[in-house]
């Protein structure tokens, strides 16, 4: 190994372990209420809405079609949290379980999984009526990790190493015209102590000494840009190729790999082939990401077949399964930031035959082809027009969502096992990129360019 990349190797190390330990700094108690960001909250106990378009919550990739609630508290011996709630007007919603400091999912429970309060409706499932009036759970939240035979209804939030447990409440794609959370609200805390009594509002936040305390983590830019100037590589499109593609996410370390050469991505998979959500990852999601560079040309096609999903956005009153429950695509920056730009979620992308073929354009606002528009077969997802969020201004990240695939759908996200087979696993729901120029894709014309 060179000079220069033992040196840089070192640094990317050193940062690492400060990232490691900076996490562990933040292990401790903050009063109720801490909120040193001035993020947005409900009441005393949930965090948000985050969402990407509010700067302060646009972090942890969050999709443009998605709203999250989040809650910090610690449950007292002997005490349960009881969460009650109503089925969305919205294609999914869930709870999800996290360790504090990297935002690795532990738990969760999904609205497919939920058993209905008595004389209410599952809205959620597939066939179902969707605009039942009586549509109310409830979920009991335990401070444990999960048991090898969960309880229906119980969501296990372990407390991590600073003695907070970490919940996110989401709701995907509301239908259209409802409020961001489906037009039914945010569940409601109770907490039920051990002696049977019960506290609402204020007192069972002092209780559980709720807090507001979300710090977000990306990558330091230090780390940041010691990977993109990794020796060997250029850093003016790091990790980006001429030859785009997905690759799925596993774990941190090894989207931290892919900026290194490719005798070392490979050797970083085969020290470490397991796949460790992070950023507040959704358990019923699965991720791949693709690094694009507008240097290799100034409009990415990306072309594939759409996964069936259930059609819910014009608020139908029952919708069938699909093999996906939702699919998306996103524009994001880059690990340094973890911000999201635009996502298309699957009923907004026109489709062509029985293969449901899909063009999806990617590009900036002034270089977007005059036939890249739903008339034409085509959508357009714009980029970021700050890159990569750390000054490279043609660089960035897309990121496409797989959600609760069907058993019998076998070329979804969640069944590709490694970096190297996605192509093969997913066939032809695959997104395939290729770059051109806005010149080149405009002599398509219109409707062949959505071919």
């Amino acid at each position: 190994m060179s000079t220069v990349k033992k040196s840089v190797s070192a640094a990317v190390a050193a940062l690492v372990a400060l990232t490691a330990f900076a996490a562990q700094a933040k292990a401790e108690l903050v009063p109720d209420g801490y909120n040193p960001k001035g993020l947005p909250t409900v009441g005393c106990f949930w965090t948000g809405p985050f969402t990407a378009s509010n700067d302060l919550t646009n972090t942890a990739y969050p999709g443009t079609e998605i709203t999250y609630w989040g809650a910090k508290f610690r449950t007292p011996p002997g005490a349960v949290l009881r969460l009650r709630g109503k089925f969305p007007h919205a294609r999914y919603s869930s709870l999800n379980a996290y360790e504090s400091s990297g935002g690795t999912p532990t738990g969760s429970v999904s609205d497919r999984q939920m058993r209905p309060d008595k004389g209410s409706a599952n809205t959620s499932i597939p066939g179902n009526d969707r605009k039942a009036r009586k549509r109310s759970w409830t979920v009991r939240v335990v401070g444990k990790s999960a048991p090898p035979n969960p309880v229906r209804n119980t969501l296990y939030a372990a407390p991590s190493e600073d003695a907070y447990q970490d919940i996110l409440y989401r709701v995907y794609v509301p239908d259209r015209g409802r409020s961001l959370s489906g037009g039914t609200g945010i569940p409601t805390p109770e907490l039920v102590l051990s002696d049977g009594t019960v506290l609402k509002g204020k007192a069972l936040c002092a209780e559980l000494n709720s807090n507001h305390n979300y710090v977000s983590n990306p990558v330091p830019l230090p780390l940041y840009n010691a990977l993109v100037n990794w020796p060997g590589k250029d850093p003016l499109t790091n990790p980006a190729t001429a030859d785009f593609s997905f690759v799925k996410f596993f774990n941190l370390n090894l989207s931290m790999a892919r900026y290194r050469t490719e005798q070392e991505f490979i050797d970083a998979w085969e020290a470490n082939p397991i796949e460790q959500g992070t950023l507040y990852a959704n358990n019923d999601a699965r991720y791949m990401t693709g690094a694009l560079s507008f240097r290799f040309g100034k409009v990415l096609v990306l072309k594939g077949s759409m996964p069936t999903t259930p059609r819910t956005f014009a608020g139908q009153r029952r919708t069938r399964a699909g093999q996906v429950a939702e699919w998306d695509m996103c524009t994001i920056e880059s690990l340094a930031t973890t911000k999201t730009h635009r996502c298309l979620f699957d009923e907004q992308v026109p489709l062509k035959g029985k293969k449901r073929r899909y063009t999806i354009v990617v590009s900036m606002a002034g270089d977007r082809p005059r036939n890249a528009t739903r008339k034409c077969g085509v959508a357009w997802l714009p980029a970021d027009p700050d890159g990569d969020g750390a000054g490279r201004k043609d660089s960035g990240l897309l990121l496409t969502r797989n959600v609760i695939p069907s058993p019998g759908f076998k070329h979804a996200i969640q069944n590709v096992t490694s970096p190297f087979n996605a192509a093969k696993i997913m066939g032809r729901y695959y997104p395939h990129g290729t770059y051109t120029s806005k010149a080149d894709f405009q002599k398509l014309g219109c409707p062949k360019a959505g071919i």
